[in-house]
C-alpha cells in the first residue's frame, strides 16, 4: 500500500468485504459478513507461521467498516454488548 488506500478514488473503485469467524464455530468453518471496509490504516507485511513449520505472507492492518456492526451480530460473535 502507498497510502493511496486513503483517497476517494480508491475506496470508490475498490470493494473490501469483510468477513468474520466465532472461535466457538471453528470446526464448522462458518463466517458471518459484518460489513465492507472503507479504509485501511497501519498496513504492513508480516508471515503466520504455519503448523508444519512452514511460513505464510500476509498483511496486517487496521480496518474502518462503512457502519457499525449490528449490535445483534455484535454480541452473536463476541458475547458482549456493544454498548
Amino acid at each position: 500500500m502507498d497510502g493511496t488506500e486513503r483517497t476517494p478514488e480508491w475506496q470508490n473503485r475498490h470493494f473490501v468485504p469483510i468477513f468474520i469467524r466465532r472461535e466457538a464455530e471453528e470446526q464448522e468453518k462458518s463466517y458471518y459478513f459484518v460489513g465492507n471496509a472503507v479504509a485501511l490504516d497501519d498496513v504492513r507485511a508480516s508471515v503466520n507461521p504455519g503448523e508444519d513449520g512452514s511460513e505464510s505472507k500476509v498483511v496486517i492492518s487496521t480496518l474502518k467498516l462503512d457502519k457499525p456492526v449490528d449490535p445483534e451480530l455484535y454480541r452473536h460473535l463476541t458475547g458482549k454488548s456493544a454498548l
